[in-house]
């Protein structure tokens, strides 16, 4: 009687255990399909961009970290390098006032782009922001603070927003485009990423392929890409 049953059981069990891994395809579309994105305020809100720059450009902490401040620049600060002129979008989220003593306005107009003025170039030897005091313990007391991660991925996203956009204008709607996009953007400019994709036909692994060439810190930022967003 008991075998009976067994045998009756089975099928069953096999109709019900494939009814839940069909259910949980439809459940999770987006881990089946890789994520796919249709405006750049669908992009911001998803964790993609936080996998961009830990995964892609710290490469998991091996190239960058949140807390880096150093003289790079006239002052280069964070996961993305920020300095010159990209510090700006740091200055416009956090609190200049707590950290610093300055506006706002102050701290952008005074404190990005200036940072290196001149020719200067190479790590600050007495021209430039970091070998200010205040300035150099002011954004390493940031670094460390709790917000000072989402401020930097804000800021980041708020740079990376005209290339994403114009990526998206042009299909590229995956995770791993975008990653190529903003990988891209991170190293050369917005401009320059603009220039290779007119070059290789808006095709992101031509891009990648042409952006890398044979160059060690580029072949490092591509396997960080195909690691964290395989083809």
């Amino acid at each position: 009687m008991r075998d009976w049953f067994c045998r009756l059981r089975l099928p069953s069990v096999r109709a019900g255990l494939i009814a839940s891994a069909l259910l949980a395809q439809a459940w999770f579309p987006a881990e089946a399909a890789g994520d796919t994105f249709d405006s750049y305020a669908a992009f911001a809100q998803s964790s993609v961009p936080q996998d961009i720059l830990w995964k892609v450009l710290a490469r998991n902490g091996k190239s960058k970290d949140y807390t880096q401040v150093f003289a790079l620049d006239g002052g280069t600060v964070g996961i993305a390098n920020f300095a010159v002129g990209g510090l700006a979008s740091l200055y416009k989220l956090m609190d200049t006032q707590k950290y610093f003593g300055r506006s706002r306005e102050d701290m952008v107009d005074h404190y990005s782009s200036k940072c290196r003025p001149g020719k200067h170039k190479g790590n600050d030897t007495g021209w430039g922001c970091y070998s200010q005091k205040w300035w150099r313990e002011g954004m390493v007391q940031f670094v460390h603070s709790p917000e000072s991660r989402d401020v930097q991925n804000q800021a980041w996203l708020a740079q990376m927003r005209p290339t994403i956009e114009l990526a998206l204008q042009h299909g590229w709607t995956s995770s791993r485009s975008l990653a190529i996009a903003t990988g891209v953007a991170n190293s050369v400019g917005s401009g320059g990423f603009k220039q290779l994709a007119k070059k290789y036909g808006w095709r992101p692994e031509q891009v990648l392929s042409g952006y890398v060439g044979k160059n060690d810190h580029r072949i490092r930022r591509r396997d960080a890409i195909n690691a964290a967003f395989p083809p």
